[in-house]
């Protein structure tokens, strides 16, 4: 990521204080820009200390294009400065109070009181803030400790999940089901969240399937067949899925899209003589390259996994398909697709004909594949009526405790919620507003995705 860094200082003490204390606030600048590098290149206008130099700020942060914004004052400062440095950046931001110090001593002094009033100024913009409707994420702490990192690493994993979404337009290949209205979004929906969605249409997809050129093909198959079992599929099916597995990430490639969702379930897919089968090899492909999708044309859940893969490096499309009251766990898996990341180590990635979806040119190919044992998190993302921000992130964290449903053909789970009994941590989930599509990410991600609504300023329904 390019990180914008705004550092404020307020020369209307230079004179009460000892000499040099403005270069002392410059070299605080100077380390939290060095501990900001880890996350990406930092561009730093210099210290804010008069509206003229925050106008140079936001010329500095639109000219470089930053991705996000961490507010990181040397001590307090006029917020207003702060907010015209940030007027023309619709980015992520992070406010970062990393005190030099964490404790207060018993000489305390006015003096000391000015040099620390590093927590004065944070609350002055973040005040600001909240007024204008800007949603913000917040860390605190002593810098240099692993505490303030472990914060800050949360806080810039969700800025980078947030970027994501919005940095290129997602995907729709098919528009949705019909009669699945728990899977749209509005315009109006999309754009509170800052995201974007390009409609790929059944002769755009049919003129990218045909122009897939031989070599590719075979190079697809090769690729393919070297990380997966295939020998379940014929030739000629698995050549139709690879065909159309790098027509979609051609399309996506010329057009900038960065995930998306795909509804195989119609006349853009099955049911186009141009293509005729489903998708699951081509969007596990794409899955697994950073770029996922969602099925049924379900863009809220593209979204999710979007925001899941760049939080947790992995991000299965799912549903939960049935409660096993007796052992404590919920079924999870899908029909066929899913990122290869996210399998069991060492277990076998195998390829089936998908009989049970066949289109107008036969099956496509499914993919199936055992999940590792352990903390996984499960999140579903909803446009909502009164919720902050339009939008409902739900998450409940628990672990899978097993992966051996093997005839479900699809990548599948039994996931135990931390909670509370599977009974009512699904009557919640349900209250809470999930659609029946879901995103599962490997590990206890409660607090990136908390971190990530925040950004967002949308509501957070922790199950």
């Amino acid at each position: 990521m390019r990180i914008g860094q705004l550092s404020v200082y307020f020369g209307l003490f230079d004179e009460a204080m000892p000499a040099g204390f403005r270069e002392t606030r410059r070299q605080y600048a100077t380390a939290v820009g060095e501990l900001l590098a880890a996350y990406g290149e930092v561009v730093d206008p210099g210290l804010v200390d008069s509206m003229d130099q925050a106008v140079h700020a936001a010329k500095v942060f639109a000219r470089e294009e930053v991705d996000m914004v961490v507010f990181a004052p040397t001590m307090a400062a006029p917020p207003a400065w702060s907010e015209q440095a940030l007027s023309g950046a619709d980015v992520p931001v992070v406010v970062l109070g990393a005190q030099e110090s964490g404790v207060v001593p018993d000489d305390y002094d006015t003096e000391m009181a000015t040099a620390r009033s590093l927590p004065v100024g944070l609350v002055m913009f973040t005040n600001v803030l909240v007024r204008n409707g800007c949603p913000f994420a917040s860390v605190v702490g002593e810098l240099g400790t692993p505490e303030l990192s472990a914060t800050l690493d949360q806080a810039m994993r969700a800025a980078a999940a947030v970027t994501a979404i919005r940095r290129r337009p997602i995907a729709l290949v098919g528009q949705p089901m019909d009669g699945y209205s728990d899977v749209l979004a509005t315009d109006d929906d999309l754009a509170r969240l800052g995201v974007q969605v390009e409609a790929v249409t059944a002769p755009e997809l049919s003129e990218a399937y045909a122009a897939v050129a031989e070599a590719h093909v075979r190079q697809e198959i090769e690729e393919v067949q070297g990380v997966a079992d295939a020998e379940a599929v014929s030739d000629e099916v698995l050549e139709r899925s690879c065909r159309l597995s790098v027509a979609l990430e051609g399309l996506c490639d010329a057009r900038g899209l960065g995930g998306g969702a795909v509804n195989c379930h119609g006349p853009t897919l099955r049911w186009n003589p141009g293509v005729g089968i489903t998708a699951c090899l081509g969007v596990s492909r794409m899955s697994e390259r950073g770029s996922p999708f969602a099925c049924t044309g379900d863009v809220p859940t593209a979204i999710a996994l979007m925001l899941g893969k760049a939080v947790a490096n992995s991000a299965l499309y799912c549903e939960l398909y049935q409660l096993d009251l007796s052992g404590n766990w919920i079924l999870v898996a899908n029909g066929g697709e899913g990122d290869y990341s996210g399998r069991a180590p060492g277990s076998t990635i195998r390829l089936l004909p998908e009989d049970h979806y066949r289109g107008d040119n036969g099956p496509g190919v499914a993919v199936a594949f055992e999940m590792p044992v352990g903390p996984a998190t499960l999140v579903s993302l909803t446009p909502a009526s009164g919720a902050a921000g339009g939008w409902i992130l739900v998450v409940a964290e628990g672990e899978v405790i097993g992966s051996r449903h093997h005839r479900m053909e699809g990548p599948n789970a039994m996931f135990r919620f931390s909670s509370s009994p599977v009974a009512e941590a699904y009557q919640r989930w349900c209250q809470a507003g999930a659609t029946h599509h879901a995103a599962l990410l490997p590990g206890a991600c409660r607090g990136d995705l908390g971190a990530v609504a925040d950004l967002l300023g949308i509501q957070l329904a922790t199950v």
